[in-house]
């Protein structure tokens, strides 16, 4: 599938949408391609000493700290933010001195157990693929689920070796295949992840490596004896021999900012006949090469690419508040001109602007409904809220109220059906009774249900954004206990439903501990996210719930309305995690860290006051190779400036997984530090 992907998001100068290959024509304001992506430092095997680092100049040669000893074949994520490397089991590290490694799980259905080799991020940092034994294997770069082979038996057969992915910035990826064993000659083959098709493009080459732009292919072929390089276009066609002197050209990678290669040279050069091993960088417009690494260092370099990714930051000025630039940030103008990546509303949800916990399940409702959540004054409809209803509904939709009068009181409704919308009151006896009726209107028979404690605002507002996922499919729902209990509103809702076809999730102590006691019909078997603090629980539940997402959203852990309109903006996107305001919290900074092959945009909702200048540079930091590389955009009233108003959209994949690329598996798999534990750990009756 392509997800749902906002105009904003996709504007950032083309940073993610250049390495997802979709830049059909320049964005208004956007920098041509190769402007948008440069060559950092090289990576290499160092032996004993695992990952190594060295610039191209030769300058700098370092021992990575944080990814010791297993750094075979090391690879860049597409922002160079992260390195994937392995050998009898793959993990990604930074090289920046922060420890945030992640070992990746064995693979499983793979044809035997042996080494895993030649790892590559794809798909834009989400997927990590990689060959055992011949067979490609991808799993996502944060570990969320098992790796599994790529392709089916009948596309890759026990007699073909399948090794060197590469993969190219539209998706496509390209591997080494020796139809007859391992032993047999290699050709290169491509594999398309939309179409699934196989297509063979080089008859004679190995070790292919596409160019940071996609455009072309550098690969190895024995030409009298040495191992040479050639260069092509994507496609296989143009096949080029690039260098001709007698040593072996092994391991090419393209310099991200194009027109050099770097490669593991064996041979002689310069005139000497020793056989010895260093790093060179050829430069193809010349057709020198300079030595980077001394003789018998370093080995299978890869090129850093340095791209920026973004923050975004959504507020309100003037007599637009939070709610409405919100909206505005993700819905069109009713009757205006469509915007690319906005979508229309079709609902809209009201909320009491001085009630916190009233307003969590409204995040999950709008999310199913399609429509914004506004914020009112409990007595009339406040002029901000009709004008943001106007602009963005058509006239006879649905203006759900999230609560009784006495939350929102009946001049509301007469004033929103007075716009000519056709106003529905959600009303129940007290909290939770109001969080069973907002489940009852998304769907009588959800797929998944999250628990949370509705006496205070943190977690119900993580758990509804979670349960706001899986919006327009009618299926995830949030209800809130009473602290420890569980009211008869929400035990009734229960016992309508089957445990065998329902999947719950508790969110914080709490919740878990009203839903171990609860009086109910049946067995439940649930998931738990705990945490000591809130913080600590938004972060487990985005393991839990988000596979190697490409965006998240950091919300001022004070501000509740900049959470729940930002939670009903973002929900279908990734993931919520809660910070403190003078900078990033500990618990935010390190999962943003851990998923940094894959996050490229973090969004906040709220002014200056909520993300000062240390909140902001920690979150470039984390979700790139240093906060230079991170971009901040200012979205007033949600709108960016106008340079970067529209822009293609960004790819997210759509591969087959053990679950989806939004969700865990049906029963998922115990990965420590990655899932909480399994169904059966816990029930309630």
């Amino acid at each position: 599938m392509i997800s749902r992907s906002r105009r904003n998001l996709a504007a950032f100068t083309s940073a993610a949408s250049l390495a997802a290959g979709l830049l059909g024509a320049a964005a208004p304001g956007a920098q041509a391609a190769p402007n948008d992506i440069t060559g950092g430092q090289i990576s290499l095997y160092g032996g004993s000493t695992g990952v190594e680092t060295v610039n191209a100049d030769g300058t700098g040669l370092r021992s990575v700290p944080d990814i010791p000893n297993f750094g075979y074949t090391p690879n860049w994520s597409p922002d160079g933010s992260r390195v994937v490397a392995g050998w009898s089991q793959l993990a990604t590290g930074r090289v920046t001195g922060t420890s945030s490694v992640v070992t990746l799980p064995w693979a499983t259905k793979v044809r035997s157990s042996a080494s895993y080799e030649d790892p590559a991020f794809w798909l834009d940092g989400q997927y990590v693929v990689f060959t055992t034994a011949g067979q490609l294997v991808y799993g996502p770069s944060d570990g969320s689920w098992a790796p599994e082979p790529l392709l089916t038996g009948a596309q890759e057969p026990s007699t073909v070796c399948d090794t060197h992915p590469t993969a190219g910035a539209s998706g496509t990826l390209a591997f080494e295949r020796r139809s007859g064993g391992c032993n047999d000659s290699p050709g290169i083959w491509t594999y398309d992840p939309d179409t699934k098709a196989l297509t063979k493009i080089i008859a004679s080459g190995s070790s292919p490596v596409f160019s940071a732009d996609g455009s072309k292919l550098a690969f190895t072929r024995s030409v009298d004896g040495w191992t040479q390089l050639f260069t092509a276009a994507a496609d296989g066609s143009g096949v080029q021999q690039v260098t001709t002197d007698p040593s072996d050209h092994l391991a090419p990678t393209w310099d991200p900012a194009g027109g050099r290669i770097a490669y593991e040279a064996h041979g002689s050069h310069a005139g000497s006949s020793d056989d010895v091993q260093t790093v060179r960088i050829l430069d193809l417009a010349s057709g020198t090469s300079t030595q980077v690494t001394g003789a018998g260092r370093g080995a299978r370099p890869a090129w850093q690419p340095l791209r920026k990714n973004s923050l975004v930051r959504v507020y309100g000025s003037g007599s637009i508040g939070i709610d409405g630039a919100a909206s505005r940030w993700t819905f069109d103008t009713s009757g205006g001109r469509h915007v690319p990546g906005l979508v229309a509303a079709r609902s809209a949800v009201l909320v009491n602007k001085g009630n916190a916990t009233y307003s969590a399940p409204a995040i999950a409702l709008a999310a199913e409904k399609q429509g914004p959540v506004l914020m009112t004054s409990g007595s009339g409809l406040d002029s901000s809220a009709a004008a943001e209803l106007k602009r963005s509904l058509p006239k006879g939709s649905t203006v759900y109220l999230n609560g009784g009068t006495r939350i929102l009181g009946s001049k509301v409704a007469s004033q929103v059906q007075a716009l000519g919308y056709k106003p529905l009151r959600l009303d129940g006896t007290d909290l939770s009774a109001l969080s069973a009726r907002v489940a009852k209107q998304i769907s009588a028979t959800p797929s998944w249900i999250f628990v949370a404690d509705g006496n205070e605002y943190h977690d119900p507002i993580a758990a509804s954004t979670a349960a706001g996922a899986l919006g327009y499919h009618g299926t995830g729902v949030v209800l809130l206990t009473n602290g420890k209990s569980v009211p008869s509103s929400v035990r009734n809702f229960l016992n309508t439903l089957n445990p065998k076809t329902t999947n719950m999730v508790t969110v914080g102590y709490n919740a878990t501990q009203a839903m171990e006691h609860a009086p109910l019909d049946k067995v439940w078997n649930f998931w738990t996210i705990g945490g000591k603090t809130h913080e600590d629980v938004a972060v487990n539940l985005a393991r839990f719930w988000w596979s190697a997402p490409t965006q998240a959203v950091v919300e001022d852990t004070w501000t509740w309305q900049n959470a729940v309109a930002g939670g009903s903006a973002s929900a279908t996107y990734g993931p919520m995690l809660w910070s403190s305001r003078a900078t990033l919290s500990a618990p935010a900074a390190y999962y943003l860290g851990q998923e940094a092959a894959s996050i490229w945009v973090v969004q906040t909702f709220g002014g200056n006051t909520s993300y000062p200048p240390a909140n902001r540079t920690a979150i470039g930091s984390a979700i790139a190779a240093s906060s230079a590389w991170t971009s901040t955009y200012w979205a007033a009233n949600g709108n960016l400036p106008a340079p970067a108003a529209a822009a293609p959209q960004s790819r997210v994949p759509a591969l087959a997984s053990p679950g989806s690329a939004a969700r865990p598996t049906a029963v998922p798999t115990v990965v420590p530090g990655r899932h909480l534990p399994a169904r059966d750990a816990h029930s309630a009756r």
